[in-house]
């Protein structure tokens, strides 16, 4: 396993998990503020995500038509989750808000941020 920072600044082992799986687990610590209602309307993210990457061009270029607001409400993500995790990350990662950013973009970065990069 890979050793891992938890809490206390005490080590303790963390074991390698396939992604997504590895990533949800390892950053469950960030989202403990989070109503677990909140936490779990990121499902939709994710399934969105699955359908827009996984899919073909023309399915990828609805995304793109979308901004990531429309897909935020079309998808049922909490407000909460979109002001306290969402919308930051994408200020700080994009320099815009969710009403400026096509849904294509963002779910490539939250891909690139969340699974290529645990």
């Amino acid at each position: 396993g890979v050793l891992n920072s938890i809490g206390g600044g005490a080590e303790e082992p963390f074991p390698l998990l396939p992604s997504p799986l590895g990533q949800v687990i390892a950053t469950i610590p960030y989202f403990e503020r989070l109503p677990v209602a909140d936490r779990a309307s990121m499902v939709g993210l994710l399934l969105a995500t699955i359908d827009c990457l996984g899919g073909d061009e023309a399915t990828q270029q609805q995304y793109d038509r979308m901004t990531a607001h429309e897909l935020f409400l079309r998808f049922k993500i909490s407000e909460r989750l979109v002001n306290d995790f969402l919308k930051p990350t994408l200020l700080v990662g994009l320099f815009k808000p969710p009403e400026e950013l096509s849904a294509l973009v963002v779910m490539e970065l939250l891909y690139y941020y969340a699974l290529a990069h645990q």
